[in-house]
């Protein structure tokens, strides 16, 4: 490739990538979120000019191309990272604002190995940096006094080890909050609220808001499509019905808050919907 050439594709790398920086440190908090990420992006007009690879460049070109599509083009296009992220989800973990993206496959073979417990690791590493984090937040967020009171509730026997009673106080707050942002109508069954076609329209609309190639493959196939398949694990009772008399071997909200429920709940369980609501409450501060 000429000289010339290479470096007009650079200088259109560093527009993209300052364009990315920007929506990302305005969304996302990137100075608390990707601090390194931030620090690399300021300094790039500085650097020397250098050639890009060929895989650099096919990139940006996929980039670009990309923000054109449709949503539904852009969901069947990337459709594998869609279906692992609802796997993720449905196993109990959901990717969120702290998540690294790159570990996401990570997450995914564990679960793949029937070890998706261990991912609680990455919440608890630092010092538990990333789940202090996700309780400091979470705090901010609940003003109001009864989704206030259920968060102290739950995080009260939370920290006393009864995993129990705090599992109870945070579903029925997810259920609150969820039910608040996406504005039901009275009565929609738990199976299409929790679903692809429930937040249907919620997802087209936010689409159409998002211009950067990089937010919206982190939010469109990454975080919703795993909030949704933890959800619908959450709250449908598929085969584990009471007539069925088969317990499931996870939270279940009709099971837990009914009382039938007769299983230890662990602590990574918890760690589960304190990952969840703090997805929940990013996303629609974001709308």
């Amino acid at each position: 490739m000429r000289e010339e050439n290479m470096n007009e594709k650079y200088k259109q790398m560093i527009v993209k990538m300052q364009q990315i920086a920007n929506e990302f440190a305005n969304n996302f908090h990137m100075d608390s979120v990707f601090p390194q990420m931030k620090t690399v992006l300021d300094s790039v007009p500085s650097l020397t000019i250098f050639p890009l690879s060929e895989k650099t460049i096919a990139f940006i070109e996929e980039a670009k191309a990309s923000e054109n599509l449709s949503h539904e083009d852009f969901l069947d296009k990337y459709g594998e990272e869609i279906d692992i992220c609802k796997e993720v989800g449905q196993a109990g973990w959901v990717v969120s604002e702290h998540s690294n993206p790159r570990k996401i496959k990570e997450w995914h073979q564990l679960i793949a190995q029937g070890r998706e417990k261990e991912i609680v690791d990455y919440f608890d590493a630092d010092n538990g940096h990333t789940l202090k984090a996700i309780r400091n937040n979470l705090l901010l967020c609940y003003v109001e006094a009864h989704s206030r009171r259920y968060y102290n509730k739950g995080i009260e026997a939370y920290d006393k080890g009864d995993y129990m009673t705090a599992a109870m106080y945070l579903v029925a707050l997810l259920e609150s909050r969820i039910n608040d942002y996406m504005n039901y109508p009275r009565k929609t069954p738990y199976s299409k609220k929790y679903s692809d076609k429930g937040f249907e329209q919620h997802l087209s609309q936010e689409f159409l808001k998002t211009n950067s190639f990089f937010t919206k493959r982190f939010l469109f196939l990454d975080m919703y499509p795993s909030l949704i398949g933890y959800l619908n694990r959450l709250f449908v009772d598929g085969a584990y019905t009471f007539e069925s008399k088969k317990e499931p071997p996870y939270i279940n909200r009709n099971w837990l808050l009914h009382g039938k429920c007769t299983r230890d709940i662990e602590r990574f369980e918890c760690v589960q919907i304190l990952n969840a609501l703090s997805v929940i409450e990013f996303l629609f501060k974001l709308v």
